[in-house]
């Protein structure tokens, strides 16, 4: 992978090359990334640079509140505010890296329902805003059809981690957003089918739980350090694990439904230790549900490759390598070039540019769907026209 330089505009683009600005909001809600690619026709981005805009705490309050929402009105004006905040950020990344085909979005998740019947999952679209402020051709929505398709809607990072990072072994790439993820990359020489799930928590408890303790003063636990002061309860920890999520097999995704600040405050009530040992333990449970996790449904790899926010949390990743010491554990990315921040939201440009040119996925070992699927909705921009010119033209030159 070829890595640009943040802020400076690439050379021009040959007519066979699709460049696209994805913006990205997870889970843990705390701001927008942005990640800027090119994709050729052969579908291997090269990646061109990455910023990320964090929301104001006001607002990542009521997104976080979003996942209890009945009110309709509520959502459509949170729905409306989140598409003004992408659209500034957009422009504002626009201005810096020039001009793009296409935008790809993921909007904010407020509801994932993968077991219900019939299951349905609900990311606030910001894809109108965009098209409106930056004339360009949006693609959004990209969870809906798997999920149409029988699967679970997520997760849909790995096959960009497949084009990107396939080797002859097999690899690891655990993602700690709010969620933690795995995805099982097979070796060329181990064979093997692509899979992925959600293990549980990521930081989605411990982050709540600090807001909490510290009275909404702090929005997370910089570096683990408040957790580092405390004990890990171990026979409440155990009793944590003890949970369905835990023991139910891939394929499976899960979000704030199962893991809420709701789920935080009732065992904060309970909880007859110091407040340094809730952070403990609350850590303790990502770190030991990703270690379970692995144990239980990965193949033997040569490495684990962690990437975003809790990936910067240094008690987190000292637990996480103590509880796994047989399995090599790296920051980031292998082969360097993409910033372990950056990984989703050059994901969902990547997924942009797939839909964009036609392209079924099949992600039956991943998200459990019955057929491959394109994924996404395209808006069309001001730019549909010459962008539609530009995709015949690959098409007939491939």
């Amino acid at each position: 992978m070829t890595p640009g330089t943040q802020g400076t505009e690439p050379a021009k683009l040959g007519a066979g090359v699709l460049r696209l600005l994805g913006l990205m909001s997870g889970s843990s809600a705390d701001g927008i990334d942005a990640a800027l690619l090119e994709c050729g026709s052969e579908g291997r981005p090269v990646f061109l640079g990455h910023r990320h805009h964090p929301y104001p705490a006001s607002l990542q309050g009521r997104i976080v509140a979003a996942n209890a929402l009945q009110d309709l009105e509520t959502a459509a004006q949170l729905e409306r505010e989140l598409g003004l905040e992408h659209a500034r950020f957009a422009a504002a990344c626009l201005a810096d890296w020039g001009r793009v085909d296409a935008i790809a979005v993921h909007g904010q998740t407020i509801r994932h329902r993968p077991r219900h019947e019939p299951a349905f999952t609900i990311q606030l679209s910001a894809a109108p805003d965009l098209a409106v402020a930056t004339g360009l051709t949006v693609v959004h929505d990209f969870r809906r059809a798997d999920v149409a398709a029988g699967g679970q809607g997520a997760p849909l990072v790995p096959p960009f981690q497949q084009a990107l990072f396939a080797a002859e072994r097999t690899r690891l790439f655990l993602n700690i957003g709010g969620i933690a993820n795995l995805t099982v990359l097979p070796g060329r020489a181990d064979g093997g089918p692509l899979a992925a799930w959600d293990c549980g928590p990521g930081n989605a408890l411990l982050d709540a739980a600090v807001v909490l303790l510290s009275g909404g003063q702090q929005r997370y636990d910089a570096d683990g350090a408040w957790a580092r002061q405390g004990e890990i309860r171990t026979e409440v920890l155990a009793n944590w694990l003890s949970w369905d999520y835990f023991r139910r097999p891939p394929p499976k995704s899960t979000g704030r439904e199962d893991f809420s600040a709701e789920l935080v405050r009732s065992l904060w009530r309970d909880w007859p230790f110091r407040a340094a040992d809730f952070l403990a333990t609350l850590t303790a449970l990502t770190v030991e549900s990703i270690a379970t996790s692995l144990e239980s449904w990965a193949a033997p790899a040569e490495g684990l490759w962690v990437f975003g926010g809790g990936a910067d949390n240094a008690f987190l990743m000292a637990l996480l390598a103590n509880r796994l010491p047989h399995l090599p554990l790296y920051k980031g990315t292998p082969e360097g070039g993409l910033p372990h921040l950056a990984v989703e939201a050059a994901a969902f440009a990547w997924l942009g540019d797939r839909c964009l040119r036609g392209v079924a996925l099949d992600l039956h070992e991943v998200t459990g769907q019955r057929q491959p699927v394109v994924l996404g909705t395209i808006l069309p921009g001001n730019n549909w026209p010459e962008l539609l010119a530009k995709l015949r033209y690959m098409g007939e030159n491939p």
